[in-house]
């Protein structure tokens, strides 16, 4: 949808400048996106979650400048590193729950969850990014009916089938993240287009603990709750699921310090 450029503000602040492609700043579909983008993420302060500094438009292109987070994304660090060890991924999928519920407390549901869209810090905290695909439960839809929207390894079962999203959507792609923390890829990853979308319909995803043998087995559990195909049967918010993994891996509650 857009390009992202490394730049600085007129006081030499760092900043990520968000712009959309020069053939899609003249659609007025992907205008409206990007400029919802830009309004959902004004909406929420949260340390989870990336500041937008700015917005605007240049030469009939629109522009957003957000917070520069500069310890790249959670997809480039598992392409380079391979799959996290378990506290690491309990810690990660705490910190982006609570920016999940942020998003979910201004009934925003994200809808495109996914590594890429998970930045790091420089101190390993993790930021939730991108919001051009954040469906606004209080504004009228940019979709058209009977079509979904979202990345296909990530994508809940209602968002395939074109129903309603709910915060209990972002909390099955959490999921799916946190499978590809753990494994290295996503869960269903060894299929292909159209059936990953029937895989993510129809069939139950891979067991973490079959996948990597030093897990604890109750982690599998734990971290297949979220992609239950039936929204209701899903833990009821993102943290709840988190606390639910963590507990599963044994990793003991934090410290206020640390939250």
């Amino acid at each position: 949808m857009g390009l992202v450029f490394k730049a600085r503000d007129s006081g030499g602040q760092e900043v990520a400048l968000k712009l959309v492609r020069g053939e899609l700043a003249v659609d007025g579909t992907f205008r409206k996106r990007f400029e919802r983008e830009a309004s959902a993420a004004r909406r929420i302060s949260h340390p989870h979650v990336v500041r937008v500094l700015d917005t605007g438009e240049f030469e009939g292109v629109p522009y957003m400048a957000q917070q520069f987070i500069g310890g790249g994304s959670l997809k480039e660090k598992i392409d380079r590193d391979g799959p996290l060890e378990l506290e690491a991924t309990v810690m990660l999928c705490l910190q982006v729950a609570k920016g999940l519920d942020a998003l979910h407390a201004h009934r925003l549901v994200h809808r495109d969850l996914k590594p890429a869209n998970v930045l790091l810090d420089r101190d390993g905290s993790a930021l939730i990014t991108d919001f051009g695909l954040a469906k606004d439960r209080d504004a009228s839809a940019l979709t058209k009916s009977g079509m979904f929207v979202g990345s296909f390894d990530y994508m809940a079962p209602e968002q395939i089938r074109a129903q309603e999203v709910t915060p209990v959507t972002d909390v099955y792609s959490l999921g799916c993240v946190m499978h590809e923390c753990l494994c290295g890829e996503p869960p269903f990853a060894d299929r292909e287009g159209a059936q990953i979308l029937r895989a993510h319909l129809r069939d139950d995803a891979p067991d973490v603990c079959a996948r990597r043998g030093d897990l604890p087995e109750d982690v599998g559990w734990a971290v297949a709750r979220a992609l239950e195909k039936d929204p209701v049967r899903r833990p009821p918010s993102a943290t709840a699921y988190a606390q639910m993994v963590q507990v599963a891996a044994g990793v003991p509650p934090l410290s206020p310090g640390d939250r």
